[in-house]
């Protein structure tokens, strides 16, 4: 994948060659230039970009001020400061710079620069799969750990990108299959989940009635049974417009649950 960079220099012809160096580089692309720090901060928002080059002396947001609020978006690029000023290198590095390279820029220079981005990103990948499967083993301890206490039959846990989301049983209104996913419906929202039916059988309490093989429905939200002909019948349900199968091997069983004769 190539380094996707940003030049950024109030200098038309100082982006120009520098530009122009970048694109002798192998796995390096250009993907925009701004004149100074508030139009780099927006294309940092618009764009996927790995490294800022930042000029230092820019009008209305200069190079230190812009990477400063680089730190404030949801997806910090590494930056390096392109410049005339030899003096301010200590302070760029404080603040996190990932290079500071003194004007003329020599593509020697330049190609070190991108190599040390290269490996920066490949850390950053490295500690991203990390952190994300520590997340997973953490999730996974914790909806473990909800079966040995007394929620658990009364909450219903489903992981849901990288959080655990406690649903209670009684605003369930009805799950059905999807797949490989099971959705569970709780009104005008709802949630994809990796249950089976099967297993929402036995973890959902007495409310919940599997009324198809596709199906499993909390009882009190029930409306209408609506004879759909040759034995099987709809239900229509409060809070819902979802209308649910009611197979003709399942309704004998939900009237009996019902008292109906």
């Amino acid at each position: 994948m190539p380094v996707k960079v940003l030049i950024v220099d109030d200098d038309e012809r100082e982006r120009i060659v520098l530009r122009y160096i970048l694109t002798q580089i192998n796995d390096v692309e250009v993907v925009g230039e701004a004149t100074h720090g508030l139009d780099a901060l927006l294309l940092c928002q618009q764009k996927k970009i790995d490294l800022v080059f930042l000029d230092i002396t820019m009008p209305e947001m200069g190079g230190l001020e812009t990477a400063r609020k680089l730190y404030e978006l949801k997806d910090t690029p590494f930056f390096a400061f392109v410049t005339v000023k030899k003096e301010m290198a200590v302070t760029a590095y404080e603040m996190g710079a990932l290079d500071y390279i003194v004007k003329p820029v020599e593509q020697q220079r330049l190609e070190k620069t991108i190599k040390r981005t290269k490996l920066q990103i490949l850390h950053k990948d490295v500690i991203d799969e990390i952190v994300t499967n520590k997340v997973k083993e953490r999730i996974d301890y914790l909806l473990d750990m909800y079966k040995n206490f007394e929620i658990y039959p009364y909450k219903l846990p489903v992981r849901e990108k990288g959080r655990i989301m406690l649903l209670d049983q009684d605003e369930i209104i009805y799950c059905e299959s999807q797949g490989k996913k099971v959705y569970i419906c709780t009104g005008d929202e709802g949630v994809l989940s990796n249950y089976t039916l099967n297993e929402l059988e036995t973890r959902l309490d007495h409310n919940f009635f599997r009324a198809h093989q596709a199906f499993i429905v909390n009882i009190t939200y029930v409306k209408e049974i609506i004879n759909f002909g040759e034995g099987s019948y709809l239900l229509h349900l409060n809070n819902s417009k979802k209308n649910i199968i009611l197979s003709r091997s399942r309704a004998k069983l939900l009237r009996k649950r019902l008292g109906i004769e």
